[in-house]
C-alpha cells in the first residue's frame, strides 16, 4: 500500500489495509505470518516530514528454539514512524553528523510512502529473540533427535564423551565416589 504524500496535511488522514499472509515474507527462519495482517492508522505531514502512527494485528507461527515445535501467537504491534524524502536524507548524510533523532527517521522515495516494508519491519521487530513453546521445554536429544518433551529416549545419553572423561573422573574423585 502506498500513501500519497501530497494529499496529507497536519490533520491525520486515516488509512487501513489488509495484507494476505502470503504477501508478507519475513525472510526469517522459524517465523512466518499465518493470518491476514490488518493495518490501521493515521498519516500526517509537516513540511517534508511524514508521520505514520497505527497498529498492525496478525497471527504468526514460531518454531520453538529448543524442540522446533510450531506454535501460533497473536501479535499486535503499535508503530509511530517518521519519514523524510530520500533526497533530503542524502543531503543530510553528506553535510551533517547524524544526531540521535535522525536515527528515528526513515526515507521515502518519490511522491508516496510505501507501507509494505514498514509492516514487515514492525512485525520482525515484535518477534521475540528467543521463543520457547513452554517454559519447561526439554528440547531434542543431542544424539538421536528425539523430542524429550514426549518422553526420554533410549540412546544412552549417560555416556561421557571421551574428550571429557578426565573431567568426569576428577568430579567422581571430589565427590568421594
Amino acid at each position: 500500500m502506498r500513501i500519497e504524500v501530497e494529499n496529507l496535511t497536519a490533520t491525520p488522514t486515516p488509512f487501513e489495509h489488509a495484507y494476505r499472509a502470503e504477501e508478507i515474507d519475513l525472510e526469517e527462519e522459524g517465523a512466518s505470518v499465518v493470518s491476514d495482517a490488518a493495518v490501521r492508522g493515521g498519516a500526517t505531514r509537516k513540511g517534508e516530514q511524514v508521520r505514520l502512527r497505527g497498529e498492525i494485528t496478525t497471527e504468526v507461527e514460531l518454531l520453538c528454539d529448543r524442540c522446533a515445535a510450531p506454535e501460533r501467537r497473536a501479535l499486535a504491534v503499535e508503530f509511530d514512524t517518521s519519514f523524510i524524502p530520500l533526497e533530503v536524507e542524502a543531503v543530510k548524510a553528506e553535510n551533517v553528523e547524524l544526531q540521535a533523532e535522525d536515527l528515528l527517521l526513515s526515507a521515502y522515495e518519490g511522491d508516496a510512502v510505501d507501507l509494505d516494508e514498514l509492516v514487515r519491519e514492525q512485525i520482525l521487530l515484535a518477534l521475540p529473540s528467543r521463543h520457547l513453546c513452554r517454559e519447561d521445554c526439554r528440547g531434542l536429544c543431542q544424539k538421536c533427535g528425539a523430542d524429550l518433551n514426549a518422553g526420554d529416549c533410549s540412546c544412552g545419553r549417560g555416556e561421557v564423551d571421551p574428550r571429557w572423561a578426565a573431567l568426569a573422573d576428577l568430579k567422581k574423585g571430589s565427590n568421594g565416589e
